[in-house]
């Protein structure tokens, strides 16, 4: 798609800059080298991702409506899809505090389409975070977080332009090593993904509980984008130890495949802990209730935002195709096309088979995580 469509803009006399992982799961493929590699494609969308996205657009307009917020002054947003991905994340930061949209080669500099960003909302992965803050730290440019809870962001000496809205793992942790001690578990699994969140979160939960003489079964990291290889390694691991009890820390998304395969190798007698990135994950308990059942853990403090449902429910089949990701949200929901889009949908095999969209299709009569407001953490 054009640049116009594959972000959401608005001027102002400010741009805040936006990263959000839109999509995630990167499709596994090698490169021979001698050409400019293919754009790389992602399993999954997520609808979660884009009420993100939208309530930032809605904040900025909220913000631009009163007269006792900023007069005289507008803000506008550029925000791009991050992909959950480190060179897609940080190739999108330097194209928002740059303001060049990706043009044709030889395009001029002078040419710049939208204004820079002096601040960027972003990311949600922490170890996405920190590569995006090592890029961007020359410039001073302000990264805020919405989801990056790592304990190593704290170190204001490494990451002095780095804030956030929700608290340090160290918070969590200390409660973690409590819960397992309050239900006197003393033999505990403790898996998580290959990244800076789970490998600090890890080391902060063994030092924490060893205080209540909790002892780890086993300590193990899986990759991002698990393998069938990697997949076997992790259930012959739980499978080879006589704890239940096993903590996670992960997204949903990496956690998704481990649930299927603990189904499929009929593991469904452990008891689950929890980390706050998918503790209150509906899709998972969707999914997987039966083997979830008992899970613990803390989640992030929870909110309401006035207005916000109106907003977000107010798309119909005509509006969503001023943006492709609107577009993909909507052929996806519905299970149809949107005008002859020319969305590949690499995450559905059957995408090129729909039908196209009736006009019809109304937010109202179906559930999606972009419309649900019960859950604004």
């Amino acid at each position: 798609g054009e640049e116009s469509t594959q972000s959401f803009y608005q001027d102002g006399d400010v741009i805040l800059g936006g990263l959000f992982p839109l999509h995630y799961s990167p499709v596994s493929a090698v490169w021979p080298f001698q050409s400019k590699p293919a754009q790389t494609e992602y399993k999954h969308f997520s609808a979660r991702a884009l009420r993100w996205m939208r309530t930032m657009t809605f904040a900025v307009m909220e913000i631009n409506q009163r007269q006792d917020l900023l007069p005289n002054l507008s803000l506008g947003y550029h925000i791009r899809d991050s992909c959950d991905d480190i060179p897609v994340s940080v190739k999108g930061s330097l194209l928002l505090v740059n303001g060049q949209p990706e043009t044709g080669r030889g395009a001029s500099c002078t040419n710049v389409g939208r204004q820079p960003s002096p601040v960027i909302v972003g990311d949600a992965a922490s170890g996405v975070s920190m590569a995006v803050l090592r890029t961007l730290g020359s410039f001073s440019v302000p990264l805020v977080s919405y989801f990056a809870s790592c304990s190593c962001l704290s170190n204001k000496k490494e990451f002095p332009t780095f804030m956030r809205t929700m608290p340090s793992d160290q918070f969590q942790i200390k409660a973690l090593a409590r819960l397992v001690h309050y239900f006197q578990w003393t033999w505990v699994g403790v898996i998580g993904v290959e990244s800076d969140y789970a490998r600090f979160a890890i080391q902060l939960f063994l030092k924490e509980s060893a205080k209540y003489n909790v002892c780890p079964a086993y300590v193990h990291f899986y990759p991002v984008v698990l393998s069938r290889e990697a997949l076997k390694e992790l259930m012959n691991t739980i499978q080879a130890s006589s704890a239940t009890v096993i903590l996670n820390f992960s997204g949903e998304s990496e956690l998704q495949t481990i649930l299927k395969e603990c189904r499929q190798q009929n593991i469904t007698h452990m008891q689950w802990i929890a980390s706050e990135a998918w503790a209150t994950a509906k899709a998972l308990w969707g999914d997987h209730s039966d083997i979830l059942q008992g899970t613990l853990g803390f989640a992030i403090r929870k909110g309401e935002i006035p207005n916000l449902s109106n907003y977000l429910r107010g798309l119909n089949t005509s509006s969503v195709q001023a943006s492709d990701f609107l577009t993909e949200f909507w052929e996806e929901t519905f299970n149809c096309r949107v005008n002859g889009s020319l969305n590949t949908h690499i995450h559905k095999e059957d995408a090129q088979k729909r039908g196209p969209c009736s006009g019809r299709e109304s937010l109202d009569s179906v559930y999606t995580s972009y419309a649900d407001v019960t859950q604004l953490r």
